[in-house]
Protein backbone atom coordinates (compact mmCIF):
# COMPACT_ATOMS: atom_id res chain seq x y z
CA UNK A 1 0.00 0.00 0.00
CA UNK A 2 1.35 3.27 -1.08
CA UNK A 3 1.31 6.49 1.32
CA UNK A 4 -0.38 9.63 -0.71
CA UNK A 5 2.36 12.78 -1.08
CA UNK A 6 2.69 15.40 1.02
CA UNK A 7 4.60 18.39 1.72
CA UNK A 8 8.13 18.37 3.76
CA UNK A 9 6.07 19.76 6.53
CA UNK A 10 2.84 17.12 6.37
CA UNK A 11 0.64 20.09 5.89
CA UNK A 12 -1.93 20.30 2.79
CA UNK A 13 -3.53 23.79 1.14
CA UNK A 14 -2.36 27.55 1.55
CA UNK A 15 -0.63 29.38 4.10
CA UNK A 16 -2.50 32.30 5.68
CA UNK A 17 -0.26 34.67 3.73
CA UNK A 18 -0.79 33.28 0.39
CA UNK A 19 -4.33 33.57 0.71
CA UNK A 20 -3.97 37.55 2.25
CA UNK A 21 -2.15 38.24 -0.81
CA UNK A 22 -4.55 36.67 -3.19
CA UNK A 23 -7.57 38.84 -1.20
CA UNK A 24 -5.51 41.99 -1.93
CA UNK A 25 -4.82 41.73 -5.07
CA UNK A 26 -8.82 40.60 -5.69
CA UNK A 27 -9.73 43.97 -3.88
CA UNK A 28 -7.62 46.02 -5.49
CA UNK A 29 -8.86 44.88 -8.84
CA UNK A 30 -12.00 45.39 -8.27
CA UNK A 31 -11.18 48.67 -6.66
CA UNK A 32 -10.06 50.13 -10.19
CA UNK A 33 -13.21 48.56 -12.14
CA UNK A 34 -15.71 51.34 -12.52
CA UNK A 35 -12.41 53.72 -12.92
CA UNK A 36 -11.53 51.25 -16.27
CA UNK A 37 -15.01 50.53 -17.00
CA UNK A 38 -16.23 53.45 -19.30
CA UNK A 39 -12.63 53.45 -21.03
CA UNK A 40 -13.02 49.48 -21.81
CA UNK A 41 -16.97 49.82 -22.59
CA UNK A 42 -17.13 52.89 -24.76
CA UNK A 43 -20.70 51.69 -25.65
CA UNK A 44 -22.46 51.27 -21.94
CA UNK A 45 -20.70 54.59 -21.23
CA UNK A 46 -22.95 56.18 -24.21
CA UNK A 47 -26.02 53.75 -22.57
CA UNK A 48 -25.04 55.33 -18.88
CA UNK A 49 -24.83 58.81 -20.09
CA UNK A 50 -28.34 58.55 -22.55
CA UNK A 51 -30.02 56.88 -19.21
CA UNK A 52 -28.43 59.92 -17.26
CA UNK A 53 -29.72 62.55 -19.48
CA UNK A 54 -33.43 60.85 -20.07
CA UNK A 55 -33.31 60.77 -15.83
CA UNK A 56 -32.84 65.05 -16.08
CA UNK A 57 -35.53 65.59 -19.27
CA UNK A 58 -38.17 63.28 -16.90
CA UNK A 59 -37.00 65.21 -13.50
CA UNK A 60 -37.86 68.51 -15.51
CA UNK A 61 -41.04 67.50 -16.56
CA UNK A 62 -42.14 66.23 -13.56
CA UNK A 63 -40.72 69.40 -11.83
CA UNK A 64 -42.68 71.37 -14.24
CA UNK A 65 -45.63 69.87 -13.50
CA UNK A 66 -45.25 69.55 -9.43
CA UNK A 67 -44.56 73.84 -9.68
CA UNK A 68 -46.37 75.39 -12.16
CA UNK A 69 -43.49 76.79 -14.09
CA UNK A 70 -41.41 76.16 -17.19
CA UNK A 71 -38.48 73.90 -16.42
CA UNK A 72 -35.49 73.90 -19.13
CA UNK A 73 -32.64 71.52 -20.53
CA UNK A 74 -30.06 73.80 -22.61
CA UNK A 75 -27.19 72.30 -24.78
CA UNK A 76 -24.63 74.50 -24.15
CA UNK A 77 -22.53 75.57 -27.28
CA UNK A 78 -19.79 73.08 -27.33
CA UNK A 79 -22.10 70.46 -27.14
CA UNK A 80 -20.22 68.53 -24.32
CA UNK A 81 -22.57 69.69 -22.07
CA UNK A 82 -26.26 70.84 -20.95
CA UNK A 83 -27.55 72.30 -18.00
CA UNK A 84 -30.88 72.20 -15.75
CA UNK A 85 -32.07 74.37 -13.18
CA UNK A 86 -29.99 72.68 -10.75
CA UNK A 87 -26.53 72.17 -12.58
CA UNK A 88 -24.55 71.47 -15.55
CA UNK A 89 -23.58 68.02 -16.42
CA UNK A 90 -20.29 67.98 -18.57
CA UNK A 91 -20.69 64.66 -20.87
CA UNK A 92 -17.59 62.60 -20.97
CA UNK A 93 -14.58 62.87 -23.59
CA UNK A 94 -16.04 61.63 -27.15
CA UNK A 95 -19.23 62.28 -26.43
CA UNK A 96 -21.26 65.04 -27.74
CA UNK A 97 -24.96 66.44 -27.52
CA UNK A 98 -26.97 68.05 -30.37
CA UNK A 99 -30.48 68.93 -31.68
CA UNK A 100 -31.27 66.97 -34.12
CA UNK A 101 -34.53 66.29 -36.22
CA UNK A 102 -36.55 69.39 -37.41
CA UNK A 103 -35.41 73.07 -35.90
CA UNK A 104 -38.75 74.07 -35.59
CA UNK A 105 -39.64 71.26 -33.31
CA UNK A 106 -36.51 72.21 -30.42
CA UNK A 107 -36.52 75.71 -28.78
CA UNK A 108 -33.22 77.07 -29.81
CA UNK A 109 -30.54 75.61 -27.50
CA UNK A 110 -32.44 72.90 -26.14
CA UNK A 111 -35.98 71.55 -24.84
CA UNK A 112 -38.77 73.50 -22.51
CA UNK A 113 -41.14 71.44 -20.50
CA UNK A 114 -44.54 73.30 -19.44
CA UNK A 115 -46.51 73.39 -16.11
CA UNK A 116 -48.96 71.36 -18.18
CA UNK A 117 -46.96 68.56 -18.64
CA UNK A 118 -46.27 69.09 -23.06
CA UNK A 119 -43.00 70.82 -24.19
CA UNK A 120 -41.50 72.07 -26.73
CA UNK A 121 -40.44 68.51 -28.42
CA UNK A 122 -37.94 67.74 -30.83
CA UNK A 123 -34.89 65.14 -30.93
CA UNK A 124 -31.67 65.19 -29.12
CA UNK A 125 -28.70 62.77 -30.28
CA UNK A 126 -26.10 61.80 -28.14
CA UNK A 127 -23.28 60.57 -30.09
CA UNK A 128 -19.92 59.21 -30.14
CA UNK A 129 -17.57 58.26 -33.17
CA UNK A 130 -19.14 55.48 -35.27
CA UNK A 131 -22.78 55.49 -32.71
CA UNK A 132 -25.27 57.22 -32.06
CA UNK A 133 -28.61 57.48 -29.45
CA UNK A 134 -31.43 59.76 -30.27
CA UNK A 135 -33.71 60.49 -27.54
CA UNK A 136 -37.27 61.48 -28.72
CA UNK A 137 -39.15 64.35 -26.70
CA UNK A 138 -42.75 64.53 -27.36
CA UNK A 139 -44.51 68.10 -28.01
CA UNK A 140 -47.88 67.65 -26.31
CA UNK A 141 -47.16 64.62 -23.62
CA UNK A 142 -43.56 65.60 -23.26
CA UNK A 143 -43.02 61.80 -22.91
CA UNK A 144 -39.14 60.86 -23.22
CA UNK A 145 -38.60 57.45 -25.48
CA UNK A 146 -34.90 56.16 -26.29
CA UNK A 147 -34.41 55.74 -30.28
CA UNK A 148 -31.53 53.40 -31.12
Amino acid sequence: MEMPVTSVTGNRGFTLLELLVVLTILVLLAGAWPLAAPKLFPTQQLRNEVQILVGHLRAARTTARASGSEQRIDLLSSGTSYRTAAETHALPAGLSLRIGGSAKTASAGGVVFYPDGSSTGGTLELARPHRLVAIRVGRLTGRTEVVE
